[in-house]
């Protein structure tokens, strides 16, 4: 569960001591046995059908969102098999009802505005797919780290992570969308994926190196995060679908933010009523090394996410995907048809 820090801690990046955030959001996927136990995240349910020259739909469910925990603390198989942590699948074949079974996750909180977001992904080694990390308050208002399984399969090609933004009309193409090599291969193992995100500018980084820094089409408005995976046979995007599963590797997400909310405000002003007291800051460590299972990840809340040990109460609703429609007024994440992998686009 996201955990307000109950040490009277503010956060700092360690890089760049003058920022400051209030709030931290961490989810230690490797250790996580039950999806529906934790309070953090919603598995998504949507479907889409097909569009131009993608062959196939996009049919969002809760299987395809899949917990495969380490037996102990550190390791490298989950105890269902395979590579371990929390898994977004791409059903393989051809799909029935017309369209291609997939998975997404979204945070539960909406209020992050400003922040450093790190995960901890091993990408899939099948062709056909297409993988996001990403912050989304709008289609007008979102910052994605995406994966093109295709662009992967070329041993003797660098491999290019895509980095994108979705911002307010005019903002030129070339500033948003920036194909951008990487010394590794997604697939090969788990790396760490972060964007800093400030007022005036985004900065991304894998493994704690710096890969590109835009100060065009920052969002300036709250959202939550969103991790999906996904297919529909286009040849201009995703390709596939797979031909066998295809799963996307979660072993954790650090969301270091601010928040729009004032309720969780006021919790901050009241509990951190002296910064400069011993103690009161928290430097956020950086990955600047592949995240290994097999060694112990850095958490800075307690409890990492995980059920059973936050004094929190657990959430009076059911999660959003189990809900009634919100009123027409309420804030909701749409998806379209068109090809990203992220944002309003699926």
């Amino acid at each position: 569960m996201a955990h307000r820090m109950s040490f009277n801690a503010l956060l700092a990046l360690a890089l760049i001591p003058q920022l400051v955030y209030t709030d931290a959001l961490e989810s230690d996927f490797l250790h996580l046995a039950d999806i529906n136990a934790q309070q953090d995240w919603a598995r998504q349910v949507w479907n889409i059908p097909a569009v131009g020259t993608a062959p196939w739909g996009r049919n969002a469910t809760l299987d395809n969102v899949i917990t495969n925990p380490l037996p102990g603390d550190v390791g490298t198989t989950g105890v269902k098999g395979g590579d371990p942590g929390l898994e977004i699948r791409v059903s393989a074949g051809e799909p029935r009802g017309g369209a291609v079974k997939n998975g997404e996750l979204a945070t539960i909180r909406r209020d992050m505005k400003y922040g450093s977001f790190r995960a901890g992904i091993k990408y899939t080694p099948q062709d056909g797919t297409c993988g996001a990390f990403f912050f989304y308050e709008s289609d007008k208002g979102e910052i994605d780290v995406e994966f093109l399984s295709k662009l992967y399969q070329d041993p003797n090609k660098k491999a290019d992570l895509l980095l994108v933004i979705h911002a307010d009309d005019g903002v030129p193409r070339d500033e948003l969308f920036r194909p951008t090599p990487v010394a590794f291969r997604p697939q090969d193992g788990f790396h760490e994926y972060r964007f800093d995100w400030t007022p005036d500018r985004i900065t991304y980084y894998a493994d704690g190196q710096f890969l590109y820094e835009t100060k065009v089409g920052v969002p300036y408005r709250a959202g939550g995060l969103i991790l999906n995976h996904w297919s529909n046979g286009d040849p201009g995007w995703s390709a596939g679908p797979p031909a066998k599963d295809a799963d996307m590797q979660f072993s954790y997400i650090k969301a270091y933010f601010n928040s729009s909310s004032g309720a969780a405000n006021a919790e901050y002003k009241s509990r951190c009523k002296d910064p400069n007291a011993p103690n009161a800051i928290c430097k956020v460590p950086d990955q600047t090394t592949p995240p290994d299972p097999g060694k112990a990840t850095t958490f800075l809340s307690p409890n990492k996410g995980l059920p059973g040990d936050n004094p929190s109460p657990p959430p009076t609703s059911p999660p959003p995907e189990e809900q009634p429609p919100p009123p027409p007024a309420a804030p909701q994440r749409k998806v379209s048809p068109d090809n990203s992998c992220g944002g309003q686009n699926g």
